[in-house]
């Protein structure tokens, strides 16, 4: 099992409409999120957590709802990935890792492919499991296999 080293609950909100199918929303910029090496991702719907921490609702169901993630290249990773996996509660509380990458937040984004149970004002809410690029030395061993 790989250590957590930093972890950060991140919201990308649907907006003041409700999102249309194939509707890409990007994520907004955390100041903690800059300068990462991305080992893990979390989705959590309404069950595990129902209001964000701006006090908006949270999602009813992940189905429907996939994350692209890109590096720091702007290179996508993570392209499409069902975040229906993404939630620990439905893989027997398995926490999906990367191989580490550098993070460029601004540039990944949500898409929407079926807006079922969705409506304005909801959020995802994202954890992003990292480790600070200035800390990236001493816990490389951790996550690369030589």
């Amino acid at each position: 099992m790989k250590p957590i080293v930093r972890s950060y609950l991140a919201e990308v909100n649907l907006g003041n409409v409700a999102p249309g199918n194939g509707q890409n929303i990007n994520i907004q910029d955390y100041p903690q999120l800059r300068d990462i090496m991305l080992t893990g991702v979390e989705v959590f719907e309404s069950n595990e957590i129902a209001i964000s921490p701006s006090g908006k609702a949270v999602v009813p169901a992940l189905n429907g709802i996939t994350l692209t993630l890109l590096d720091k290249f702007n290179m996508e990773i993570v392209y499409q990935y069902p975040t229906f996996d993404l939630n620990p509660t439905n893989t027997n509380g398995f926490i999906r890792d990367f191989v580490p990458f550098p993070l460029q937040l601004t540039k990944s984004y949500i898409t929407i492919l079926d807006n079922t149970l969705l409506t304005l004002n909801q959020s995802v809410m994202i954890n992003f499991l990292y480790v600070p690029l200035k800390d990236w030395p001493k816990y490389q061993s951790f996550y690369v296999r030589k």
